[in-house]
């Protein structure tokens, strides 16, 4: 329960004052979400922390792994048709995580892209492994930096915002409270992309509070804050609001990536989400 108290109070002492302070080292004692997520997937970059916290997800989220690699599926889904059907050549992965076996830039071939986290340890196994020749680049960053992070040398550098770019925000927002207002960073970098850029968006939801209580729960104690909460559909309806949805629409995304309409809507916890465009 120490680390329960310690993350809400932390959580706590830093609402609505903008960006948290990026961590510059890594502390292997506290969960990290991209460790956890490694984890779940079957990966080799995670320690006891880790490990502990993914069990007590699983004992409230029994489909953890599943929701994983359904976001995983959806995400690469994503970049392959963007890339391959609609021509899109630059991409913002926000949240990317540690490097997985297919990362984005193997999918969207002759794009370049770049990756933003906020965990060290993920930008320095990122600066590591994701070096594709000046095509690619790994930021430590937050959505929360708005401007300063789009400013930077290493993203203006790759990414020209006068022509498309799809942003990828695949199980991002999910570590973002409310109060910390992610609707509006998020709608204040999309006001700075070119029409017919892309939201790629996805997040855990469930319509059961009891069930969002839970996990807030145990993720808040287990990454010592670092996290957001669990949202309904509706919430995550929102950050689409003015654009234009591409088939099949918002919706379990282990549906979207074979290219059907979800037929009903999970219990508990699903992975929510879709890809829209900017038609201004």
């Amino acid at each position: 329960m120490t680390n329960q108290s310690a993350g809400d109070t932390w959580v706590s002492a830093h609402m609505g004052l903008g960006p948290r302070p990026l961590a510059r080292t890594v502390d292997v004692t506290v969960a990290s979400v991209a460790r956890m997520y490694d984890f779940l997937l079957r990966g080799k970059d995670s320690y006891p922390a880790d490990r502990v916290a993914c069990d007590m997800l699983k004992a409230v989220v029994p489909n953890a792994v599943a929701l994983v690699e359904a976001q995983r599926a959806f995400s690469l889904a994503a970049v392959d048709r963007l890339a391959s059907q609609h021509g899109v050549r630059q991409f913002l992965d926000f949240g990317c995580g540690l490097p997985a076996w297919v990362n984005t830039h193997q999918v969207a071939r002759y794009s370049r892209v770049v990756y933003i986290d906020k965990d060290p340890m993920v930008v320095a196994h990122g600066r590591a492994l994701l070096d594709e020749g000046g095509r690619t680049a790994v930021v430590q960053g937050d959505l929360l930096e708005g401007d300063d992070l789009l400013a930077r040398r290493q993203v203006s550098a790759l990414i020209d915002f006068e022509r498309p770019v799809a942003v990828m925000m695949t199980s991002v927002l999910q570590c973002v409270p409310d109060d910390e207002n992610p609707a509006m960073a998020l709608r204040s970098l999309l006001d700075r992309l070119a029409p017919g850029s892309y939201l790629v968006l996805s997040q855990w939801v469930s319509e059961e509070p009891d069930t969002r209580d839970r996990v807030a729960q145990v993720m808040h104690g287990s990454t010592a804050g670092a996290w957001g909460q669990v949202r309904t559909r509706a919430a995550v309806d929102g950050f689409f609001d003015e654009l234009t949805l591409m088939e099949p629409g918002l919706g379990d995304v282990s549906s979207w990536a074979r290219a059907r309409s979800a037929s009903d809507q999970p219990r508990g916890v699903f992975e929510y989400g879709g890809v829209g465009q900017i038609q201004r």
